[in-house]
């Protein structure tokens, strides 16, 4: 998809995305100077095991702070599952405008994150449909199923 066509969908377009640890207060604090179209909070790899909670807490603070300086605010989640689950707990909120979704699994999966997401939107005051997803394709058998995971749900953005 072109720039116009993405235009047209009312999707956004980005030219850079920058990846911060959630958990670096430093970083976060910084992410909105660095000229990026949006920044992904990082949840997921480059936060140790220790660090998730008060990470999850961190985002769910900076998706505000970038929305107020009008830069995207997306997350990056956890995978397995009990872990994406208290992620999009901590994140969902207003200002928030995607989550990456790591180690796709299929269909099913993106459709499953998304009855969650819907059902924190409802509770907190969202729009339905407003949060998009970014699904990340990281295996072989995923790779096979691109088309079905790309239309699996309206949220999917990339």
């Amino acid at each position: 998809m072109g720039r116009q066509a993405a235009v047209e969908k009312g999707l956004p377009v980005w030219r850079s995305l920058l990846y911060v640890p959630a958990h670096v207060e430093q970083f976060v604090e910084k992410a909105h100077t660095r000229g990026a179209d949006a920044v992904i909070l990082d949840l997921e790899d480059s936060v140790p095991p220790a660090e998730k909670k008060a990470a999850r807490q961190r985002a769910a603070e900076a998706v505000r702070e970038l929305a107020g300086h009008g830069v995207d605010a997306l997350v990056r989640i956890n995978s397995p599952l009990r872990l994406a689950v208290r992620d999009l707990e901590a994140v969902v909120r207003p200002g928030l405008v995607a989550i990456a979704v790591p180690k796709v699994l299929g269909a099913a999966h993106i459709r499953l994150l998304s009855a969650v997401v819907a059902e924190l939107e409802a509770e907190r005051g969202i729009p339905p449909g407003t949060i998009g997803f970014i699904g990340l394709i990281e295996t072989v058998e995923a790779l096979w199923q691109t088309r079905e995971i790309a239309a699996a749900d309206p949220r999917m953005m990339a």
